[in-house]
């Protein structure tokens, strides 16, 4: 299902052009070079769409973000980012636990199945920073870590009970690039992009956002996220994309 859109792949090789033809790209100065720390715990409103299989059973997936939110059991998300100079460490981190959605079987099974699922990615990243003025570009190297487990079952109340369950964890290289452009001393834009591929045969994401500063080193954001990938190995298919509006609120200290 998912491969790399013709569009992101245009994005990424647009943004090292311009890194490499650009005299005027020069490491953006701290000269206090002092600690800088960004924390933002959000909330993803994202749909699910795609295949998930387990075993021999294989189901269609689509399922909308109210869907997504009645089967929430309990989540929780968030980045944190430290700045030194030029240099940047950071980590995205999301949990998910969903109860029962409806899907269907189209692989070992047909009709209506019930999907379980549980769903852990944690991305650390490091980069460094290029720009000067209201402009910067991140240039990021990063793996995102990947924990699913996944149950089908079938409709008790019209077939007897049929239930497949399994696990994996795998890591993919995901290196990216993200523009910020602060157009306003209390407005910023952000465009991020990354891609790779490791444990899964390809997974990628883009996002982009609009921030604005309600206080003094904090901030409201609005964000427009898509999250794909695809892994089918060892009897287990995960092939989806999550995609949907994002709300934050930013502290930045000191």
């Amino acid at each position: 299902m998912n491969r790399v859109p013709r569009a992101l792949v245009s994005t990424v090789a647009a943004a090292v052009a311009l890194l490499a033809s650009s005299q005027r790209a020069v490491a953006q100065l701290d000269t206090t070079h002092t600690w800088r720390f960004n924390i933002t715990p959000y909330l993803w409103l994202a749909e699910l769409n795609g295949h998930v299989g387990v075993g021999p059973v294989a189901s269609s997936v689509s399922l909308s973000a109210g869907d997504v939110l009645d089967m929430l059991k309990f989540g929780a998300m968030a980045t944190a980012e430290a700045r030194y100079g030029p240099w940047l460490i950071g980590a995205d981190g999301m949990y998910a636990l969903l109860g029962a959605g409806r899907v269907f079987g189209f692989r070992g099974d047909t009709g209506s199945l019930s999907l379980n699922q549980s769903q852990t990615t944690i991305q650390p990243m490091g980069g460094y920073t290029f720009g000067e003025g209201n402009w910067a570009v991140d240039v990021l190297g990063s793996m995102r870590i990947w924990k699913l487990s996944a149950t089908l079952d079938v409709d008790s109340n019209t077939r007897p009970r049929d239930t497949h369950s399994a696990a994996r964890t795998w890591v993919d290289a995901t290196p990216g690039f993200r523009v910020r452009w602060t157009p306003l001393e209390d407005v910023r834009f952000v465009f991020y992009a990354d891609g790779g591929l490791g444990g899964s045969q390809n997974t990628w994401q883009i996002y982009s956002s609009l921030g604005y500063d309600v206080w003094k080193g904090l901030s409201l954001g609005i964000a427009y996220r898509t999250l794909t990938v695809d892994y089918d190995r060892n009897n287990f298919l995960y092939d989806t994309a999550m995609q949907g509006m994002v709300f934050g609120l930013a502290y930045r200290f000191p």
